[in-house]
Formats: C-alpha cells, structure tokens, sequence
C-alpha cells in the first residue's frame, strides 16, 4: 500500500519532494533571486540593489540568513548523487535548514522593524507572516514526513 499518489514517486520508488516545497523556498530565498538578478543587468546593478535595499547591512543579513535554505535546497537537488555515494545522513537535516532559515529571516525583518522605530511596512508583514506560514507547513506536512522517514531508510 503507498502512503501517496503514485506521481509523488520517483522511478526508483523514492518518495520526491512536494512541489510546493520549490516554491516556498524560492519565496524565503528570494533575497538571492533579487541579488542574483541584480547582477544579471551589470550596468543598473547598484541602482537595483539601492532599491531593494536601502540599508546595505539588511541585503547581507538576508542573505546570510537565508543560506540554510539554499543548501537545503542544493541537497535536494543533489540526492541522487549523494544516494549514489551511499551519504544518507545529510536527509535529516533538509527540514531543520528550512525551519532555521524561516526563523533566522523571521528575526532579521523584526530587526529591520526595529530599525525602522516599528513603521508598518506590508513588505516585512508579509515576510513574517510567510515565514511563520512556512514553519507551519514544513512541520505539519504529511508528505515531507514520509519523505523524510523514506529517504532515511534506503
């Protein structure tokens, strides 16, 4: 009996990440998309960044933060490679790198926020709360539970 619909398997039986795992990392990643994008236009790359990021220490802090998603993200796409090297270990600590990035972007808007004497700004409001959304779904999710005992057990 599977535990999921059979599109949520890979060929070799494995238990694949839900899609929406992509894009809620792109969203708590999306200091680097910003950053990355920044870069692409060379000649308006201090133009984009000044307006994104008016306080450049906010760009670093974001982005530092958020590098425990990144490499969650990276070991989620490299898992073939690694189940071919026999490394399973590195399966047990995808969803603490969400939760950690999650909750280190929580901390760096409240600091923002502070820094800005508390103004409300629909920008960090939404972050925060996706954020915390975030966490919810990552520790709530059935699928990404079963995806964490399966490849654990290869």
């Amino acid at each position: 009996m599977l535990k999921l619909p059979l599109n949520c398997y890979d060929e070799s039986g494995r238990i694949l990440p839900p899609k929406w795992f992509y894009w809620l990392c792109g969203f708590l990643c999306i200091d680097w998309l910003v950053f990355v994008f920044s870069l692409a236009s060379r000649e308006h790359t201090t133009e984009l960044l000044s307006f994104f990021y008016p306080n450049r220490s906010g760009l670093i802090v974001s982005l530092l933060t958020s590098m425990p998603i990144l490499m969650s993200l990276l070991l989620v796409s490299q898992r073939e490679r690694l189940w071919k090297k026999s490394w399973l270990k590195w399966s047990s600590a995808v969803i603490p790198f969400v939760v950690l990035g999650a909750a280190g972007l929580m901390t760096a808007q409240l600091y923002h926020l502070s820094m800005a004497h508390w103004d409300f700004e629909w920008v960090s409001a939404i972050r925060i709360v996706g954020a915390a959304l975030c966490i919810y779904v990552v520790l709530k999710s059935r699928h990404i539970r079963y995806m964490k005992s399966d490849w654990l057990t290869l």
